[in-house]
This record gives C-alpha cells, structure tokens and sequence, in this order.
C-alpha cells in the first residue's frame, strides 16, 4: 500500500491500512511530508497498536516505511523514478489536465518498448489493473551489495 501524502486518515488508503495493519506480510510506505495529528504521523514511529476508524484498536504489525518523494516533482523527475521502477502499471492522479496529458504522453512513448500500462483516470474514475503472481524486487544501494543465498531474508530497508 501506498499512503497518499500528509494523510492516511480517510479514504481508500485508510480502510485497507485497517484491514492490513495487522499482518506482517504487509507494508505501507508513506511518500513525503506527514502533517502532525494524521495517523500517517503516528504510524512512522511504528507504535505496537493504532486505533482503527471504528474505534477499536489493532496491533501494528505490518512494516512501516517513510521515503521522501515530493508530490510536486516536475516531468523529468517522475519520468526518472518510473524509469527506476520500471513498474507495469502507471496511474497519474492529482494534476493539472492538461499537464496530466503531457506527462501520460511523455511516459507513453518512454515506456513503448516495456509493455506498461499508463492510466490517467478522471476523479472518481476507476482503473482496473492486473498483475503476474511472479514476485520480484529490486534492491539497490547497500543492499544490492551481496546477493542474498536461496531462503535468506534481506532486511534494513528503513526510512
């Protein structure tokens, strides 16, 4: 999951963080700045509970990641992040039309010989993607470093 910024304290990101908080399996990762009082605050110093919307409270035992990605990063930074990802699918939200546009038709070309999808929905609008069962991930930095042995777990991605 992936938390929208300052926030996390309604909407669809937070009723799936309540749903998931609880397992381990799970993460969430919080781009940017936090506001004070938001559980996406709460939720960095990675607490043993949360209060749920409902009022109950749940452990927190998924993993916790804080990375600074800033909600105003121009063409040429966001071309490069998804250039780095290289992810299957690409939804552009919270924009200007038209700049929206430019940038979908930017990324389309950029991404032609990768078979990624590029959604730019309308608000409200829904977007179904799939996804291969194959899981992968990409280490870099310190962790890229070795490569782990058959059943290692990698561990010390931190915000």
């Amino acid at each position: 999951m992936m938390a929208s910024p300052s926030g996390l304290h309604s909407g669809l990101s937070r009723q799936l963080f309540d749903k998931w908080c609880s397992d381990k399996k799970n993460a969430c990762v919080i781009p940017g700045y936090v506001v004070e009082g938001t559980l996406a605050k709460t939720i960095i110093n990675e607490p043993n509970e949360v209060t749920l919307m409902n009022g109950f409270t749940a452990p927190l035992n998924m993993q916790v990641h804080y990375i600074s990605f800033s909600a105003h990063a121009d063409s040429y930074q966001t071309s490069s992040f998804l250039e780095e990802l290289m992810p299957p699918n690409i939804i552009l939200v919270h924009g200007e039309a038209n700049e929206m546009g430019r940038l979908k038709q930017k990324l389309t070309t950029q991404f032609a010989d990768h078979n990624t999808k590029i959604f730019s929905p309308k608000n409200c609008q829904s977007v179904d993607t799939y996804f291969s069962s194959e899981k992968m991930a990409k280490n870099i930095g310190k962790l890229a470093e070795k490569t782990p042995e058959v059943g290692e777990t990698v561990g010390g991605m931190r915000g």
